[in-house]
């Protein structure tokens, strides 16, 4: 597996959902189907027998937030946020992730990410073992709601 979808902090782009074009792109079609048929004047005459349609403005703000998400490209390759203090950290430091710092362990930049990737010191020492192009077959669950084997 490349390298260049293993992010500095030790996450797997492959797994995250802002990198998911299917997703992205089923966004940007139910996007342009809504806004082709109208559906937010559909949406209006709905609600007068359903008010659940008139919630139909807060969907579309939530699917432009979703699409906001998307993250084209790996983040060793420029993708992922403008401004990642570990990224910064890690270059700073002319390591190529965090797997190499001796401080991870209480490292305080890596706290929201484990609150949401559970295994993410588990992939950081994998990462560690195996280097960053040979550890993605041995890398557990990527989000704390996921289940191991897709919930099997």
């Amino acid at each position: 597996m490349n390298e260049k979808f293993t992010a500095w902090c030790g996450l797997c782009c492959i797994d995250c959902i802002p990198s998911n074009k299917d997703l992205f792109d089923l966004v940007h079609k139910l996007e342009e189907n809504l806004s082709d048929l109208q559906f937010d004047e559909y949406a209006k005459l709905k609600a007068e027998k359903n008010p659940v349609f008139g919630e139909y403005p807060v969907f579309i703000k939530v699917l432009k937030e979703i699409k906001s998400l998307k993250c084209s490209i790996p983040c060793r390759e420029g993708g992922g946020k403008t401004v990642c203090e570990i990224r910064n950290c890690v270059q700073g430091k002319g390591y190529l992730g965090c797997w190499e710092c001796s401080d991870r362990y209480s490292c305080t930049k890596l706290d929201y990410l484990r609150s949401v990737h559970p295994n993410l010191d588990y992939h950081l020492d994998l990462i560690g073992k195996y280097g960053p192009d040979s550890w993605l077959s041995k890398r557990g669950i990527h989000y704390r709601w996921q289940k191991e084997n897709g919930g099997k």
